[in-house]
């Protein structure tokens, strides 16, 4: 059976294994969703004023560069993408390699992010092509962009896999990581993006986007080199996540092979149950990439960016949503095979989800304050009285609507995951863009009418927006974990997180 061929049987199984109509439905009206953005991104250019679309033409260059990034990290921090089924549910079935990577590079598309990029990205193609030049020959670039980013990112992803496999491959993981995010940090320090961003392919994209000649060279050369960087990944990629796979591994698992201090006993059962759950997340190794980029990557962007205050309103909505996402949405799958021991112990059932609360509100302000630090000290001017209450009250209001949405979520759709490989995810694919869009949704919203609400000059508007926000956020809390108490509800999460 050829790899396309074993693609479609296991789409069509992970289709048929979805419980939830609502997720179905989800997935079916995505791509009508995602049309209907890309037209209204067409037709922008008729309702968009001059000053904005200069801005937008300026931003051209930064929009491409920033979707090549994201096309690079998301696969390298998921450990070569999205997995259609867990590796640990197909060692029987004689999958090739080939198939795996053609099934991350299917299911790339399905982040929020990645979709969102695209849509900027087509509203650029757009502003470049008006006048002078051809929608037909920009769009054609734009996708041959598209195809080149994201092939070539899972390329190097699975790469960084098989490297990872030996000791010398982790270390040199490791410098090299080391290196980029030193540089990352310099080249911000001394005001270097500006030729960073000269430096990289962007601004020859952009160009070729905008030719207005069909005899331009340029334009062909830049087109034929990205069509064949994205054939040449697609081949390479193959050929690399078969010597990723076929690699083994020289390490053994965490903590077989080591003594361990006795703790000392924690001073209450809820502490004991906070401090499980904390080395659950740090324990499982896409967790724990997910949380170390989540601390870093969103601070280094607001900070290299330098977003003035009005618009920092809207970064701790974006920031909280991707930490409920690393785990939130199904956080009882913390628990595991452990759940059915963990539910026996004699302490009160909602202790259990308390503590999914406090971990899970701990790692979302952290992230949220860390991303609102780093972009408060790059930002262009002093913040007025009503800016800086926009920012405290969209990282409060934001953190607590992404806690009730994600105890929601882990309380009614709960889902197995082992988080044992690299690789593994909290939820199915499925379920992960329904979250991601609600989530995104709800806090994308609050950030632009808070930020939005500095208009009025006020510092008690944000704060009379917020407040009635946090007060519904409280009582979905409250409601998930009174209905965690119910003996039905809590033996159903247990037996999905502990057996499927």
């Amino acid at each position: 059976m050829s790899p396309t061929r074993q693609l479609r049987a296991l789409l069509r199984l992970r289709w048929q294994m979805m419980r939830s109509r609502r997720t179905q439905a989800v997935l079916l009206l995505a791509p009508v969703l995602v049309a209907l953005l890309l037209a209204a991104a067409i037709a922008s250019p008729g309702r968009i004023d001059p000053d904005a679309l200069t801005a937008a033409l300026s931003a051209a260059a930064p929009s491409y560069l920033g979707f090549g990034l994201l096309a690079i990290i998301a696969p390298l921090t998921a450990g070569g993408g999205s997995e259609v089924m867990p590796a640990s549910q197909l060692v029987a079935y004689p999958v090739r390699p080939a198939t795996q990577f053609l099934g991350s590079l299917v299911l790339a598309p399905l982040n929020l992010v990645w979709v969102l990029q695209l849509v900027v990205l087509t509203a650029e193609t757009t502003y470049l092509t008006l006048g002078d030049g051809s929608p037909a020959r920009g769009a054609a670039t734009t996708a041959a962009y598209v195809a080149a980013c994201t092939a070539g990112g899972q390329a190097l992803a699975w790469f960084v896999v098989g490297l990872r496999q030996s000791k010398r491959g982790r270390l040199l993981v490791r410098c090299t990581v080391a290196v980029a995010a030193l540089g990352a940090i310099t080249a911000f320090r001394f005001e270097q993006g500006q030729r960073i961003l000269d430096l990289s392919p962007a601004p020859m994209v952009v160009r070729a986007v905008g030719s207005s000649s069909p005899s331009d060279a340029a334009w062909w050369q830049v087109t034929a080199a990205l069509c064949a960087v994205a054939l040449a990944s697609l081949v390479l990629g193959r050929h690399a996540c078969d010597w990723a796979l076929r690699r083994p591994l020289d390490a053994t698992p965490i903590g077989e092979d080591r003594a361990v201090r006795r703790r000392d006993p924690a001073s209450s059962p809820l502490r004991a149950l906070v401090a499980m759950d904390r080395a659950s997340v740090w324990r499982a190794a896409p967790l724990r990439r997910g949380a170390l980029v989540l601390a870093i990557l969103p601070g280094i962007a607001a900070a290299g960016a330098a977003v003035p205050w009005k618009s920092l309103a809207a970064l701790p909505g974006l920031v909280a949503a991707g930490a409920g996402l690393l785990f939130g949405i199904n956080a009882f799958c913390l628990d595991g095979s452990g759940a059915v021991w963990l539910a026996s112990l004699p302490h009160p059932p909602r202790l259990l989800a308390r503590a999914k609360v406090i971990v899970l509100a701990e790692t979302i302000t952290g992230a949220v304050l860390l991303a609102a630090i780093a972009g408060a000290v790059r930002a262009p001017a002093p913040p007025t009285a009503a800016e800086l209450t926009a920012v405290v009250v969209s990282a409060v209001t934001c953190t607590a609507v992404v806690i009730a949405l994600c105890l929601r979520l882990s309380v009614h759709h709960p889902h197995r995951a082992d988080l044992r490989a690299p690789r593994d995810a909290v939820t199915p694919p499925g379920a992960l863009v329904a979250a991601s869009v609600r989530l995104a949704g709800a806090t994308a919203l609050i950030g632009m009418t808070l930020g939005a609400s500095t208009s009025a000059g006020d510092w008690t508007v944000p704060l009379v927006l917020g407040l009635p926000i946090c007060g519904l956020s409280a009582l979905s809390i409250r409601k998930s974990l009174k209905a965690y108490d119910e003996p039905h509800t809590r033996a159903r999460i247990v037996h999905v997180v502990a057996a499927g």
